[in-house]
């Protein structure tokens, strides 16, 4: 498939005749506007001609050492050149290429042969200026040619990246019917795009959920501008719940499109490590030994209820403060140690004392348990430490 071209309309003139050849190169020459015009007097160089242009590579990669012919916009054939053969040739390398027969002869057999190969107009040389109307339809199918190539090119570079998109991408026409489904589908739900480019199943969300997205969509017919966004579980090919997230954009208006475009990723395993996470807090929040969290300066990024009541100290001196401010510089130095090792060796956990003074002056001994909170690579995201209070009845000077 040919690029687009960017220069002046390209024309590819196939006649045996050098004199009718000079006179419609000079109707295209008094043209206002520029036309490149090409000449050819062979049947199979025209055609060869024409499809190694059609065919060019991008200008990206083109060699400097050979040289490289831009597209043709469009291809005018007299009728000295045995023009229904040649027609079905030009078909038979570019379906798309406009191509008009410039005859002397108007008769109904030449007429009806070349409307049957395929040509998109049969003008001839009889009554005044036959050259000025060939040249003015030449031109307007030549950019109706290129503005209907950057079109189909525009989708299918969207199509194209739409394909290798890993989120599902659904096209939803008026009726809620699906226009188009990517293949994301089949990794994510496991259905193939055909089984869902026909209608929404509607029967594979969850009956609790429709609520919602009806509201939000609605909201979108009713203000273009609206962008839903909504969270929902569908039912997957083997029958479990999945969570998925939509956002939608409406479209209808747009003349490429005409639908609601709908993006929708699987956060299913999120969804699950933040009930993991809600879950793992609400025992954490609750537990009775104070618990932190560092990040890998030493700042402390929380701390649990049972910390709070323990120093006596408010959360938002805490949290955000370098733990250097409750420790003293010897047990930090024994931290960082205890941390190191962990880092590098094979135990998950580690343990030191460490002396600490509460809000009220009182200073008392507590043994941490500390873990490291690492990346898949190993690098060092924080710690996790859990204290007990050691100090054994009296107060440590």
């Amino acid at each position: 498939m040919g690029l687009v071209g960017r220069g002046p309309i390209r024309v590819c003139y196939l006649g045996s005749d050098e004199k009718i050849a000079d006179w419609v190169r000079a109707g295209f020459e008094r043209n206002e506007e520029a036309v490149e015009f090409v000449a050819e007097t062979d049947f199979d160089v025209a055609l060869d001609r024409i499809a190694d242009a059609q065919q060019r590579l991008d200008p990206r990669m083109r060699s400097p050492l050979v040289d490289h012919e831009d597209p043709f916009d469009c291809v005018v054939c007299a009728d000295d050149a045995d023009p229904v053969t040649f027609i079905d040739g030009v078909r038979e390398r570019d379906d798309s290429l406009p191509v008009v027969l410039f005859a002397d002869d108007g008769s109904e057999r030449l007429a009806s042969g070349a409307i049957s190969a395929g040509v998109d107009d049969y003008l001839t040389t009889e009554g005044s200026n036959p050259t000025g109307r060939l040249v003015e339809r030449v031109v307007e199918l030549g950019k109706r040619h290129r503005d209907r190539k950057r079109k189909r090119l525009k989708r299918e570079r969207i199509e194209r990246i739409v394909d290798e998109s890993a989120e599902m991408i659904t096209v939803v026409e008026p009726g809620a019917t699906v226009g188009f489904q990517n293949d994301a589908v089949e990794q994510v739900l496991g259905y193939s795009p055909d089984e869902i480019n026909r209608n929404l199943p509607f029967e594979k969300v969850h009956p609790d959920d429709w609520q919602e997205i009806r509201e939000e969509f609605y909201d979108a017919v009713r203000d273009p501008n609206h962008v839903p966004d909504v969270e929902f579980r569908v039912k997957d090919a083997d029958d479990r719940w999945r969570t998925v997230e939509a956002r939608g954009r409406n479209l209808l208006d747009d003349p490429l499109v005409r639908g609601f475009v709908i993006t929708t990723r699987d956060i299913t395993e999120r969804k699950e490590r933040e009930r993991d996470l809600e879950g793992y807090r609400t025992v954490v929040e609750n537990a009775g030994d104070p618990m932190y969290v560092l990040d890998p300066d030493g700042q402390i990024s929380w701390v649990n209820e049972a910390f709070l009541e323990h120093t006596g100290y408010e959360r938002a001196f805490v949290e955000n403060t370098h733990v250097s401010t409750f420790m003293r510089e010897q047990d930090l130095q024994k931290g960082v140690e205890i941390i190191d090792e962990l880092l590098t060796g094979d135990d998950d956990w580690g343990r030191f004392e460490f002396i600490m003074e509460n809000v009220s002056g009182e200073i008392r001994r507590y043994e941490v348990n500390v873990s490291v909170l690492t990346d898949d690579d190993g690098t060092l995201r924080g710690s996790v430490g859990v204290i007990r209070d050691v100090t054994e009845g009296e107060s440590l000077e």
